[in-house]
């Protein structure tokens, strides 16, 4: 919830990725009317074509993708018509753009361009003239400005509030079982044995008798380890809880009691033996401990869900007509 607001705000802000063409655009033909006013068809495509390069997808001729470009296309649209509602909405309240704020969103743009050449291509491209694209920033300003004022009146959380949220929320603030263990791994390998899956794990043999033998176990992993990440701290994983190994590594790691050596374990990976160093047991962060951090989290959350009601609401309200087909390129 909080990435969607926060990412609806960035998209209204967006200097070629976004927007709405209000004044009329250089090429004919409209793609899309929202409360009567006209996006031309140029203007949606070059919006379409900067959503579709944000999801790192390129257009190819594959039959196979014809759905995902009508569902990026989809997408696009209702981008930009929400851009659209917000901006009408700022402007019917009265929201202004400072001159010297627009002056410097143009020219953060421009200096974006090697020349101007450039910078004027792709002004065109986008469907824009010069005071077309003035007025289109503007109008993005007047939209965060909007959305903003509707995060901090919704934003509000009182001490009440916040113990109200921990309450609910006790499972999600609580940390999970954690251990610390080393362990020294032996990989699979070919070796050119008749059984090279029974020469590894009688490889492994030595080592813990040594281990178990009271030889320094951190010692034993930097001499004998196949794992290239852990070795050099001595076989030291650092915590995890579970989810986070393989099973079989695990149900053992969280098994053992403090100091205890495994039998051999054998993972996709190869043969362990593991020595518990810490265990940190499941605990419920306390309030005063994160209070800050904790209130911060609820004011984006409050924000986040009051920035999309109000947007769901302008769509509602609104009278939207799409002009044309949402197929895949042609």
């Amino acid at each position: 919830m909080i990435r969607q607001a926060t990412r609806k705000i960035a998209v209204l802000i967006a200097l070629f990725a976004g927007g709405c063409v209000w004044a009329q655009s250089i090429y004919p033909g409209d793609a899309v009317r929202v409360n009567g006013e006209t996006i031309s068809y140029q203007r949606f495509q070059g919006f379409y074509v900067e959503y579709r390069n944000s999801k790192g997808v390129s257009v190819g001729a594959r039959g196979d993708q014809l759905e995902l470009m009508k569902q990026l296309r989809t997408e696009a649209m209702e981008e930009l018509i929400e851009q659209v509602l917000v901006g009408q909405a700022a402007e019917a309240a009265g929201i202004e753009a400072p001159d010297d704020e627009v002056d410097k969103a143009v020219m953060d743009l421009r200096s974006v361009f090697d020349s101007e050449n450039s910078y004027q291509l792709k002004l065109r491209d986008e469907g824009f003239t010069e005071d077309t694209f003035r007025a289109h920033m503007a109008r993005m300003i007047k939209a965060k400005r909007y959305l903003d004022d509707i995060r901090i009146d919704a934003a509000v959380v009182s001490d009440e509030d916040l113990e109200r949220y921990y309450k609910d929320n006790e499972r999600r603030l609580t940390l999970p079982e954690q251990v610390r263990v080393r362990h020294i791994l032996i990989t699979w390998k070919p070796l050119g044995k008749q059984d090279d899956r029974a020469f590894i794990r009688e490889q492994m043999v030595p080592i813990l008798e040594r281990a178990r033998a009271g030889e320094d176990f951190a010692a034993l992993a930097r001499e004998f380890s196949d794992d290239y990440a852990t070795r050099p701290a001595g076989g030291d994983t650092g915590l995890f809880h579970r989810g986070q190994m393989a099973p079989a590594f695990e149900e053992v790691a969280f098994a053992l009691k403090h100091g205890e050596i495994s039998d051999p374990v054998e993972t996709p990976f190869g043969v362990h033996i593991i020595k518990l160093e810490e265990r940190r047991y499941e605990e419920l962060l306390a309030l005063d401990d994160i209070r800050d951090k904790l209130r911060e989290h609820v004011r984006n959350e409050l924000a986040g869900t009051a920035v999309n009601a109000e947007i769901e609401r302008l769509r509602a309200a609104a009278d939207i007509e799409i002009l044309i087909p949402l197929g895949p390129d042609d």
